[in-house]
């Protein structure tokens, strides 16, 4: 584009045959003179009076992409001259329906993964489905492997082919699984479906996240880490529905026992199986325990319902996207869509790129630039390993924290250990309600503290981090169930918040060239030892409080880890 406009390279002082260095230098992230020429193309009626939005608590956003973020100069002028036109445009109707329609699918991916633990005491206990050669974690184990090829599959096809076509790609892929799940005849195949369903999840929530930051003007970042709340409320409506259909169409599983088919088989001998205390897999048979097939029938249903109206939105590709792979006049276009979505026009036009590509001539595109990309975005491999140990955290501790700490307290303190086959359904369902909607204010939380100046991203992680990881080591000395119910509360609500955090300072720090990169690298961390976590849990017959003082240890050993990450994103605009 540089020959194909020599007059504009030249109004700006760069002779690009014979002053190549000087224009490196110059237009690196967007030089003065550069950006001064994009203001005169705004509109007056944009631009008039109009102040320039802060982020949520009114800190001023930079645009100029940091110069230690390891991007091609050329690219990085562009983004500050997209991110001035996305802050012009502000906050509009489009966005806010992008906000509502990515919100849909991180509770989906919660929805999901709560449904795993609904169906699974009902699945394990059907005769003729469920084997006792058979480990009932192996359904848990089965997701976590889906969930961590796909946290690495989807974000990197997401650089590849653009953001969009993965963001829908993952949620009919959800929906069509679980109506396959929900007929299989062995738990062998429910398990593969789980890894199918796990691979969904895994790259909806990452690519759901890159799509909405690349949207969103720079002043409303903070959505991406508000938007967390969705999560706790998938888990919630995934309790409810499910405790519907497991309490009415299911064989008996723990004290209360009862089934709801034996009722409708009138026979006397299912009768007094369903009086019993407890229904043996040899007596709980398909017919009779129906209920979790109902709920990943209704799941799926719902899935592809929600995945049929985000067809009532016309989206678009992202313009950062579309800027990396260097279609600049796309990127420009989809800028406008966007704007005259909103009602609002920008200044933006192709002429701005045309003068930063005449400055100097970009860094060559490829694997290698993506691995600089992504080493440079945080000062290095240090800066990376970093932020992996940090998602890596996140993927263990409050599994590990979760399965061990009732054994521990049963043979310690003496407290009974709430399970399917221990309480009745209706405490067992209750309890993971209770602790769903604590799971709901925490991103909302995170986001707002966040935003402050003297905490940002890094501080506010750090502060959910060391709070967690002293609650999971007190954990261990709790008297009773109701205290245990109590701490998991304030678990979760501490675990969302640090994922919510975590996920819009990841999303932020990238650049969109190597984003999908760099968000597969920290998301296989998170996945793989979630992974790990479950494989304990279910080949592990200890009862010891080890599992949990480490997990205890290491958040508060991650909580130092995030002070000293290299950069902080908060009211910088994301290149």
């Amino acid at each position: 584009m540089a020959d194909a406009h020599p007059t504009q390279a030249e109004d700006h002082g760069v002779d690009v045959l014979n002053k190549k260095s000087a224009a490196d230098a110059e237009s690196a992230y967007g030089a003065s003179t550069i950006q001064a020429d994009a203001e005169k193309q705004r509109p007056a009626q944009i631009a008039s009076g109009k102040k320039r939005p802060g982020n949520l608590v009114g800190t001023a956003i930079e645009t100029e992409a940091s110069k230690g973020a390891g991007l091609d100069p050329v690219y990085a002028a562009k983004a500050q001259l997209l991110n001035e036109a996305l802050l012009d445009i502000g906050m509009g109707r489009y966005q806010w329906l992008l906000v509502v329609v990515t919100a849909v699918g991180w509770f989906l991916d919660e929805f999901w993964l709560a449904s795993f633990t609904i169906i699974l005491p009902a699945a394990s206990n059907e005769a003729q489905f469920y084997y006792s050669y058979q480990n009932p974690t192996d359904l848990m184990i089965s997701a976590a492997a889906g969930l961590t090829l796909g946290a690495v599959m989807w974000p990197v096809m997401s650089d590849l082919f653009g953001r969009k076509q993965m963001f829908t790609a993952t949620v009919v892929l959800m929906g069509m699984a679980g109506l396959v799940g929900a007929g299989m005849a062995a738990f062998t195949g429910l398990c593969v479906v789980a890894f199918v369903v796990g691979f969904a999840v895994g790259g909806n929530q990452a690519v759901d996240a890159i799509y909405l930051a690349e949207s969103l003007p720079a002043s409303h970042s903070w959505l991406v880490a508000a938007q967390g709340a969705a999560w706790g409320v998938g888990r919630l409506v995934a309790y409810a529905v499910g405790w519907a259909f497991i309490e009415q169409f299911t064989c008996g599983t723990g004290p209360d026992g009862t089934s709801t088919a034996s009722s409708t088989t009138s026979s006397s001998s299912s009768s007094s199986s369903s009086s019993s205390s407890s229904s043996s897999s040899s007596s709980c048979h398909y017919v009779s325990n129906k209920g979790w097939r109902y709920t990943w029938w209704c799941f799926g249903c719902i899935t592809l319902f929600l995945y049929l109206l985000r067809f009532s939105v016309r989206m678009y590709e992202t313009p950062k996207s579309l800027l990396a792979r260097r279609r600049d006049d796309e990127a420009v276009q989809t800028t406008r869509d966007m704007a005259h979505a909103s009602g609002q026009i920008t200044w933006l036009n192709e002429a701005a790129f045309a003068r930063v590509d005449g400055g100097a001539g970009g860094a060559a595109a490829g694997i290698s630039a993506s691995v600089r990309a992504v080493l440079g975005s945080l000062g290095g491999p240090l800066g990376l390993a970093s932020l992996a140990l940090l998602w890596a955290s996140l993927g263990l501790t409050f599994i590990l924290q979760a399965q061990f700490v009732q054994p521990y307290l049963a043979t310690a303190h003496g407290v009974t250990q709430v399970t399917a086959t221990t309480v009745t359904r209706p405490y067992w369902f209750s309890r993971y309600v209770y602790i769903s909607i604590c799971a709901i204010p925490g991103p909302l939380v995170a986001a707002a503290l966040s935003e402050v100046p003297f905490l940002g991203r890094r501080r506010a992680g750090a502060l959910f981090s060391l709070l967690a990881g002293v609650l999971m080591l007190a954990s261990t000395a709790l008297p009773s169930r109701s205290a245990w119910l109590a701490f998991a509360c304030v678990l979760s609500f501490l675990e969302y918040a640090l994922l919510a955090v975590a996920t819009v300072y990841t999303v932020e720090v990238f650049g969109a060239p190597a984003r999908g990169a760099g968000v597969a690298v920290v998301g296989f961390s998170w996945r793989l030892f979630g992974l790990v976590a479950w494989i304990i849990a279910g080949y592990s017959s200890s009862s010891s409080g080890a599992a949990v003082w480490f997990s205890g240890a290491l958040s508060v050993v991650v909580a130092v880890v995030w002070v000293f990450l290299p950069r902080e994103t908060r009211a910088k605009a994301a290149a």
